[in-house]
Order: C-alpha cells, then sequence, then structure tokens
C-alpha cells in the first residue's frame, strides 16, 4: 500500500485542537510602578503555568498575545503558542496615563484581525484578561458606550469571555462603564498580587479543563 496516502489518511483524522485565545491587557499607566516588579513575576510565572496546562491537556492549544496600555498601545508583534510565549519586558514599563477604552476596543480589532476565520471552528475561542490598577482617562479611539457594545456583540456568539482584574481598587467602579456590575470581576490589594494570581491561573486552568471535557465554562472568580 502506498505509504504516502496512509500518512496523508493519518493526518486526515487528526482531531482539531481545543484552541483557546488568552490576550492579555496590561495596565502600564505610571501608577502600576508601585508593583511593576510583582506584575512581572506574576505574568512570567502565569506563563510558565499555562504552559504546564497546555502539556497536561492534550487536546488543547492555548495561542498567547498582549496589549500593554498607558496613553499608547504597544501590542505583541504576533499571536504566539504558549510554549514560545513571553513578554516584552524591556519595551514596557510604568510611563503616563490609562487610556483603557482604547486597550480593550483596539484588543478586540487585533485579536480579530490576528486570528481570523480561525476562530469560526467549533472549538476555539477567546479570553481577554484586563488587569487594571486606575480609570479611564486618555483613549481618543472608543467611548465607554463603543466598547461596552463592542464586548456585549463578542460575548453573543459565546465566543469571547472578558475577565477584568482590579489591583488595589474596586474593579467594579471600572467596569460599571460597561454596565457590566461585578461581571467575571476580581479586586485585589497590590499586596496580594502573587497570591491573587494564583487564583486567577487556577481559573484559567479550570476554563482549559472544562474544555477537554466538552465543557464551556463562562463564569469566573465566584470563589
Amino acid at each position: 500500500m502506498n505509504n504516502t496516502l496512509n500518512s496523508a489518511s493519518a493526518d486526515a483524522i487528526q482531531p482539531k485542537k481545543k484552541t483557546t485565545y488568552y490576550h492579555l491587557v496590561l495596565d502600564r499607566s505610571g501608577s502600576m510602578s508601585s508593583c511593576w516588579s510583582e506584575v512581572r513575576q506574576v505574568i512570567d510565572k502565569q506563563l510558565l503555568d499555562l504552559k504546564r496546562v497546555q502539556e497536561e491537556n492534550s487536546s488543547s492549544e492555548l495561542i498567547f498575545s498582549f496589549c500593554a496600555f498607558d496613553n499608547e498601545l504597544r501590542f505583541s508583534q504576533d499571536l504566539m503558542p504558549v510554549t514560545q510565549a513571553r513578554m516584552d519586558w524591556e519595551l514596557i514599563f510604568p510611563n503616563a496615563s490609562t487610556s483603557l477604552n482604547d486597550a480593550i476596543g483596539e484588543s478586540i480589532s487585533y485579536v480579530k484581525n490576528k486570528v481570523g476565520p480561525a476562530l469560526s471552528e467549533a472549538d476555539a475561542d477567546v479570553i481577554v484578561l484586563i488587569l487594571t490598577d486606575g480609570y479611564e482617562n486618555a483613549s481618543r479611539i472608543y467611548s465607554a458606550k463603543a466598547v461596552k457594545e463592542l464586548m456585549e456583540a463578542c460575548e453573543e456568539t459565546g465566543k469571547w469571555n472578558f475577565l477584568f482584574l482590579g489591583a488595589g481598587l474596586d474593579v467594579t467602579e471600572v467596569t460599571m462603564a460597561y454596565d457590566r456590575g461585578d461581571k467575571n470581576s476580581y479586586s485585589f490589594a497590590k499586596e496580594s498580587l502573587a497570591m491573587s494570581f494564583k487564583k486567577v491561573n487556577n481559573e484559567l486552568e479550570d476554563y482549559v479543563k472544562q474544555k477537554e471535557q466538552n465543557q464551556k465554562k463562562s463564569s469566573f472568580f465566584k470563589f
């Protein structure tokens, strides 16, 4: 029998991976300088944890990207398999003000453009994790209303989850502008950043594990 045909047939029946596109929206405004060293540590640790999660869940594929924002936005150059994921810390540091609306709105566009038709696959979806320690004060492109409508439209597809983390503030005061209440939000003291991110990482791991079992997790931070 033709070995080439055998190989092609084997490739054809390989199941598609359950792909999660994880996009981090990271506040790098000046007020984050008080905890920046810890932020770098917990995010680097998170990426290591996600590599382990992928290794332990063989049907899953995790793809990472980021937007670091002050009054300007800096995106990852491309989507990265979590096994190769890294932050450009040498170019990302606290400075200036908080263009939160623009960071969220442009992140949605970035993910849509980068992922493209692949997001229509049955087991492909997006988690956008937004970490901030302050309030919108510098956006030039998006209003809070426009961001609210964008997030709602994404969530209606069943493909997107938006998670909000508040470092040193009540994040529900931030999300009030988007009419989200406490939906998938978590507030913590900057002094407890490392411990709090362990909980965040546990939530992300649970999300992947539920996908492995063909279940959909849509509620987060109900500790």
